[in-house]
């Protein structure tokens, strides 16, 4: 804790001891590691007296999907319904609230993401030096939904107060494309909020990639109200796509001035060095760097060589957040390093200081410090255990929870590779794991992660394992409780000895020693009971309420392959009494199984975890089969399978035949004899499919191994559609129309790939001469299938009359050299430009400007007023032009002149009339 921390804290009457948890993921690097938490412990965990301290008295109004911070004594917790609450953290008593207007609904864009209202969603961060809790709201306040806007909040934390000055408008066109504006509608505030240098960072990405979105960047002044800056991830050639969501991780810090982010799908940068980051940022992990004025600007960039793959797959990196790793993790060759990983499974070390652009490697590979994998794919971030040597920690979509070592390569450069995993796999919208510890002391640490029963959220818990795997590499289940619905991708918080998680149904657990509940007693391990078989144990439950009393007990229920006997269950306990339930695990798939047992007791409910592993001899592997289905001829798709020993043995590979083509396997275990790879018992290994089609129709083949117990056969199929790419060029030709010699104008044309196989560019010439481009189109740029990038070009005449010319573009579809024609038309000012006026019948008199154009020599009249039927001759004393000088005389039928002086104005070109004489009758004509 800094002392600026303390002192903040100290001035709110607030312990310092009590206050760690007040950025997402503990810190800015968004490690999830708190050291501070001595009374986190496995013998802490384990003890009886260890459990849900409280839940929310009152249901909140919202779903909520922030990780609540912690301030001193209160809990802070924001809503989708545009909600925030101050719990005290002692009891969970709503200590204040504060509602921002209503929440906007996310049918008006038709996505399902989150339903059915988007509020707060971004986890908050506290200031310590201004004693205030910075949070985002969108709010629909404007004339139709998709008119809403994004607002920052400062609230005082103690009284829920919102500071003088605020909440700021979230509003302007980013310092690197002010042509743009940033889309309140359009946009999603996902990732935790960065607190830097006085100023609240808030990033964002897309709804359902609705279009038009974008990634932003938007920085907010804790001291002055006010946006200090903004920053898009695509500009030039695309302004749309690479979001920021990064499934609720926060934008990293590493120190001063630096900010690290990760962006979605979109336009991937062309191949070139991370130190000259493009426009295009699509599928990256970008530092930017603060600049004097506060303004933000790219300064590094890392983005896989197979970004447009990942595109065109949906398997974004940025469905998970980047996590700077600390220095011991460094070596002297990479001192500073950060961690990666995506949908793809891929888990990239990288040096903070030099991300590694884009195919920077030998042969147009990644020039990054080491990949680990691919595992299951990631929809959150990693946490990191410094101590026993180091650790980070995965959890795969629909995998397990991965440890990954600390080491180092021959070469003396760091690396990660795969120590253990646990027994369970984690279902889809499962969350972001965090460490506790003592320091780093050995023994002191848990790995704490919510456990989702699936998409929906149902049946969660919140666990703890160990965070160093077992003689058979297994990270083992230590405890877990029930928290109903989980929200999707949740990261827990804790502080001072306590775990604190915010769920779907709008409920804050919390999470200690001692409960508090009605009944005590601990999650309950099964053990390894192999499939079709079954086993029981009592659970022993001691009456806990206070002051203790006889208890009534109403009813119990399971879940899950588990069953109990309430055949004796008595009608009450004693004071301190015991309660015994035989409950039976009979598992009917393999790995791990989860449910929960709840008691109905006269004075609430009590739920406890229970917890088996199905065992069967040999491998399985998950998903069972493998389908690829509309594939692209001319692309490869890639899924990721978990290859797991569900026996109590170890499994030793004899044999493996690989796929057919158009198949692929990379990562299958050896069956050399001399050598063959051994997977010890409830361990997995991930192998990676890919399909390559290259011509229409059905596929199938499979992978075939042998083992210990018998073989195991992967069915893969897939099915191809013919793959083509296409681009289209609109306007078909850029015209600048008239532009006044010694003047620019600046207009784009749009490439779009119609097709549904990405289109690179092998060849971009632009216009050199009064046509140009100041930012030329990129060769080595990839257009995916319905992308579009913008290709701006300047016309500067320096003569007048027509001129022309094109800008040539070729793509690797088969098309050729495309040629978008660029014409315009240099003309004089309008100074020099001289005008036709002409009076009607009813006395309107006209102008008629010239335009310098042969062509079209005049513009279309335009009526100067009526009236001048009062004269019977007029004439021009000087010229008047186009620009509205230029004067005018007029005789009215008794003989008086009159002069019209000009403006200057060509809307208005004439003064008010002077007389300038009289007895002008005299003369037939004025010249």
């Amino acid at each position: 804790m800094t002392a600026a921390m303390t002192a903040g804290l100290i001035g709110l009457g607030v312990s310092p001891a009590q206050a760690s948890e007040t950025t997402g993921s503990v810190d800015t690097r968004r490690t999830g590691w708190d050291p501070s938490e001595p009374d986190l412990g496995p013998s802490d965990v384990r003890s009886s007296s260890f459990g849900q301290l409280w839940k929310a008295p009152a249901q909140l109004d919202g779903q909520i999907y922030a990780q609540p911070i912690v301030v001193g004594g209160t809990v802070v917790a924001v809503t989708e319904n545009n909600k925030a609450y101050g719990l005290d953290r002692a009891t969970g008593a709503v200590l204040w609230q504060r509602s921002f207007g209503p929440a906007w609904p996310a049918s008006t864009l038709n996505c399902g993401d989150l339903v059915p209202n988007v509020g707060s969603t971004a986890t908050p961060v506290y200031d310590p030096a201004g004693g205030a809790v910075y949070l985002t709201t969108k709010v629909d306040d404007g004339p139709t939904h998709l008119s809403p806007h994004w607002y920052m909040h400062a609230l005082d934390p103690v009284t829920g107060a919102e500071k003088s000055g605020f909440p700021v408008t979230i509003q302007g066109t980013p310092s690197n494309d002010p042509t743009q504006s940033f889309l309140p509608a359009y946009q999603m505030q996902r990732p935790g909020l960065l607190l830097l240098d006085g100023v609240v960072y808030a990033a964002f990405g897309g709804h359902c990639d609705a279009k038009p979105y974008r990634g932003y960047v938007v920085g907010v002044s804790t001291t002055n109200p006010s946006v200090t800056s903004m920053w898009a991830t695509e500009t030039g050639a695309s302004n749309s796509g690479a979001g920021i969501w990064q499934s609720g991780g926060g934008l990293v810090s590493d120190g001063p001035g630096r900010i690290f982010l990760t962006t979605g799908n979109g336009v991937s940068p062309a191949p070139g060095p991370g130190s000259a980051p493009p426009g295009t940022l699509a599928e990256s992990v970008v530092r930017l760097q603060v600049q004097a004025d506060r303004s933000l600007k790219a300064a590094d960039f890392f983005s896989p060589s197979n970004a447009p793959t990942l595109d065109q797959q949906d398997k974004d990196l940025a469905s998970g957040g980047p996590v700077g790793l600390p220095d011991s993790f460094g070596t002297a060759s990479h001192p500073h390093l950060m961690v990666q990983q995506g949908k793809d499974g891929r888990v990239f070390l990288l040096d903070r200081d030099d991300l590694g652009g884009r195919s920077q490697g030998t042969g147009g590979t990644d020039d990054v410090v080491g990949i680990t994998g691919p595992l299951k794919g990631q929809w959150g971030h990693p946490a990191v255990w410094g101590g026993d040597g180091g650790y980070v920690y995965c959890v795969g979509n629909g995998g397990s929870l991965v440890a990954l070592h600390r080491g180092v390569t021959g070469s003396g450069d760091p690396a990660l590779t795969v120590a253990g995993s646990s027994q369970d796999t984690f279902p889809y919208t499962s969350g972001s794991p965090v460490v506790t510890s003592d320091g780093t002391r050995s023994g002191s640490a848990l790995v704490w992660v919510v456990w989702s029963g699936g998409s929906t959220g149902v049946n969660a818990q919140l666990r703890a394992y160990e965070p160093v795997p077992d003689a058979n590499g297994v990270l083992p289940l230590v405890w877990s409780a029930p928290i109903g619905t989980a929200s999707k991708f949740a990261t827990p918080a804790t502080d001072g000895g306590q775990v604190f998680v915010g769920t779907r149904e709008g409920k804050v657990y919390a999470f200690g020693n001692p409960v508090g509940s009605p009944l005590k007693g601990g999650p309950v391990e099964f053990g390894l009971v192999p499939v079709g078989g079954s086993t029981s144990t009592d659970v022993v439950l001691t009456e806990n309420q206070s002051p203790s009393q006889s208890l009534g007990i109403k009813g119990v229920t399971v879940d899950g392959p588990f069953t109990a006997d309430t055949s004796l269950l008595p009608p009450t306990i004693p004071a301190g009494g015991q309660l015994s339930i035989p409950v039976s695990f009979t598992p009917t798939a393999v790995l791990g199984a989860s449910g929960t047992l709840t008691v109905a007791t006269d004075a609430g409910s009590f739920a406890l975890s229970l917890h088996g592993v199905g065992t069967k001899s040999g491998l399985a592997a998950f998903p069972g089969t493998v389908s690829f289905g509309n594939q692209p001829t001319g692309t490869t798709a890639t899924a990721n399978v978990q290859l797991t020993n569900t026996g109590t043995d170890p499994e030793t590979i004899t044999s493996v035949t690989p796929p057919d083509g158009p198949f692929t396997a990379a990562g299958l275990p050896s069956a050399d004899p001399a050598n063959p790879t051994v997977i010890p018992a409830q361990s997995s290994i991930v192998l990676q499919v890919g399909y390559a089609p290259t011509v229409t129709g059905q596929n199938s083949s499979s992978i075939t191994l042998s083992s210990t117990s018998g073989p195991l056969t992967i069915p893969l199929e897939g099915s191809a559609i013919s793959g083509e790419g296409h681009l289209v060029f609109s306007p078909t030709t850029l015209s600048f129309g008239a532009v006044v010699r010694g003047t620019s104008s600046t207009r784009s044309f749009t490439i779009t790939n119609t097709g549904n196989i990405p289109v690179t560019v092998t060849k971009a010439k632009a216009p050199a001469g009064v046509f140009s481009s100041a930012d030329p189109l990129p060769e080595g740029l990839v257009i995916g299938p319905e992308q579009s990038v913008q290709q701006t070009v300047t016309f500067s005449p320096t003569a007048s009359g027509s001129q022309s010319a094109t800008y040539e573009v070729t793509g690797d579809a088969g098309q050729g050299a495309q040629l978008e024609p660029l014409t315009g038309i240099g003309v004089p000012p309008a100074s020099q430009l001289g005008t036709v006026l002409a009076r009607d019948s009813s006395g309107t008199l006209w102008l008629y400007r010239g335009t310098g154009v042969p062509s079209g020599a005049l513009a279309a009249r335009a009526a100067i007023g009526t009236g001048w039927n009062a004269y019977n001759i007029m004439t021009s004393v000087s010229g008047e032009m186009a620009d509205g000088t230029g004067a005018l005389v007029g005789r009215d039928s008794n003989g008086r002149l009159w002069f019209h002086q000009g403006t200057g104005d060509p809307k208005a070109p004439f003064a008010p009339r002077k007389q300038i004489g009289y007895g002008w009758n005299i003369y037939n004509s004025l010249i």
